[in-house]
């Protein structure tokens, strides 16, 4: 809700005036301080938790990690191998398909000679999509990747470099230090991909398989009962 909110808010500013997105973060509070800065610190420090291993508690944003691991024993490597084709199979598709969108958005950008506001614009809409696809319906689960859940799924760390991806439009010290670190994020998934990849799938690690998972769940029919009793 409060992301619906961000994004409703800055549409209607822009529908009134184009500027009045880039007037409004330009505010000054104190000390030179603009309402720009604090949303900088808001989603810099919404994502240390997902870079530092001490901080990320949650498996389904830190299966790369050892901690979140629960070997299956005597799984079948044959059945891993699969899931390893199947999964990097869907990231390239995955990857490929958000450069397309987001090339033709930029072109669009250019071409239309928009301001940064579109850009803010842009991002918030990301923004809120990453919550609308953990939530109720996400393109990437249904249509490329077709995985299991979110606690399985394959590029759910990249979703900080997808939202910040329009930030390469705006040049500065403040947009493109969110945007390195959301990719330092994405280096270090990558990375434990490459090396761990028993880490993530269900066939090998049990904390990915549905009778081991703690979160609720919108595709387990029983967990979906349980969500909504409550």
């Amino acid at each position: 809700m409060f992301r619906l909110f961000l994004f409703c808010s800055a549409l209607f500013l822009w529908i009134v005036d184009v500027n009045l997105i880039d007037k409004f973060l330009n505010i000054k509070i104190i000390m030179g301080i603009s309402v720009y800065h604090l949303f900088w610190l808001y989603l810099l420090l919404e994502m240390l938790p997902v870079l530092f291993s001490r901080m990320n508690q949650e498996s389904y944003c830190g299966k790369h990690l050892q901690k979140h691991f629960r070997l299956v024993e005597n799984y079948k490597p044959e059945l891993l191998e699969k899931a390893i084709q199947k999964n990097s199979q869907g990231a390239k598709r995955s990857f490929l398909f958000w450069i397309g969108l987001n090339a033709f958005l930029f072109l669009l950008y250019f071409l239309l000679d928009l301001n940064e506001g579109y850009v803010y614009l842009l991002f918030l809409f990301y923004y809120l999509a990453d919550m609308v696809c953990v939530n109720l319906w996400c393109p990437f689960h249904s249509i490329i990747l077709k995985n299991k859940c979110c606690n399985e799924c394959r590029i759910y760390n990249w979703g900080h470099w997808m939202y910040f991806t329009p930030f390469i439009l705006v040049p500065n010290f403040w947009t493109w230090s969110l945007l390195l670190v959301s990719i330092i994020i994405f280096i270090q998934w990558e990375y434990q991909y490459y090396k761990y990849p028993e880490r993530f799938s269900s066939v090998s690690n049990r904390s990915l398989q549905c009778s081991f998972c703690q979160h609720q769940c919108r595709y387990n029919p029983k967990k979906r009962k349980r969500r909504f009793s409550k």
